[in-house]
């Protein structure tokens, strides 16, 4: 008999019906095509073939259903990336985000296991504090979630300095994941074809994210942060030794930090969307089980339905696996069990 344990997804878009066409030309829009392909639209982003409509990703109801298939007993549902909006003006972005966070923690009162992250307009640093507030006192959502750059501003600018002091004084986290780069650069070479932003892009600009947080004095400035990044960190955590070794050897790095390397990456931790069950064994024992969270990208075309095959494989304790699959989430989001 498989053994039960206490689960909590933390990678799990939603899309809200209520939100459809509420930030001008970028819409969003949700449909199907004559054809039957279904598409979900952001300004002139498209993306296709991935089931929106009538399915667990749109309909809270179903979602609860294929969480009990899938064993999940919670889920932190967070906005899509592609609706993350920097690059539309901050009225229409301050107006969307207030309505999405609304949506999320309505959605979350009907369904208890459900519990909510913030999306904000991070185009206007003052009104993502607002709203983190609003968010984080008002709706009870567990953290924000937001890309990791905003419109080619790097996390580690000196305008969200406040923000960051906000999630400190609220105890809450920051998550990051990256928004496709052709949703607000436009389509390119490199990273328009076989959707090399999603597939690759997210790898590379959680990994700059991180490298930001890092050098750029945001983790050594507030102590309180944590920082929780999608996908494994992207490629962060291989690279680890090669920051390091900026640190060391190059000219502008050894009086960089004023805290510890380690002190500052404890700061951080990972989702186990990695895809391969060496790379999960890898990040586990490079991170350690207490840094490393469950995330299944829920309803996405990439969805880990075999989580729990991955990290069983893996060898651990019975109390490291439980770290990993939930106890993890709940003492780093404060998300209680119901």
């Amino acid at each position: 008999m498989t053994e039960k344990f206490d689960v909590v997804d933390v990678h799990a878009h939603i899309l809200l019906p209520g939100v459809m066409g509420t930030c001008g030309h970028a819409g969003p829009e949700m449909g199907v095509r004559a054809d039957g392909t279904q598409f979900f639209r952001a300004g002139d982003y498209v993306l296709e073939n991935v089931k929106f409509v009538d399915s667990p990703f749109s309909d809270a109801r179903q979602r609860v259903e294929h969480m009990d298939q899938l064993g999940i007993d919670q889920q932190l549902v967070s906005p899509n990336p592609i609706t993350f909006f920097y690059h539309q003006p901050a009225a229409d972005a301050v107006r969307f985000n207030q309505r999405t966070n609304d949506e999320i923690a309505e959605i979350c009162r009907h369904h208890p296991r459900l519990v909510g992250a913030a999306g904000l307009p991070m185009q206007d640093p003052d009104a993502a504090c607002r709203e983190l507030r609003r968010a984080v006192s008002e709706l009870g959502m567990k953290c924000s979630y937001i890309g990791a750059d905003v419109n080619g501003i790097p996390l580690s600018d000196t305008r969200f300095e406040e923000l960051w002091s906000a999630h400190e004084t609220l105890g809450v986290p920051l998550v990051v994941h990256p928004e496709p780069r052709t949703v607000s650069r436009g389509r390119d070479a490199m990273f328009g074809p076989w959707d090399m932003d999603i597939i690759l892009g997210f790898a590379i600009d959680e990994t700059l994210a991180i490298a930001h947080l890092l050098f750029g004095g945001v983790l050594d400035r507030h102590p309180g942060l944590h920082v929780h990044v999608a996908h494994g960190g992207g490629f962060a955590p291989f690279q680890k030794g090669r920051l390091e070794a900026a640190l060391e050897r190059r000219p502008w790095g050894k009086s960089l930090l004023q805290r510890s390397f380690d002190a500052q990456w404890a700061q951080i931790s990972f989702d186990t969307a990695v895809h391969r069950t060496d790379a999960l064994d890898f990040l586990v024992r490079t991170e350690g089980p207490d840094r490393v969270l469950l995330g299944s990208n829920f309803a996405g075309w990439d969805l880990e339905e075999k989580y729990l095959e991955k990290i069983n494989s893996l060898g651990l304790t019975r109390a490291d696996t439980a770290k990993i699959l939930g106890g993890n989430a709940r003492r780093i989001f404060a998300i209680d069990a119901v």
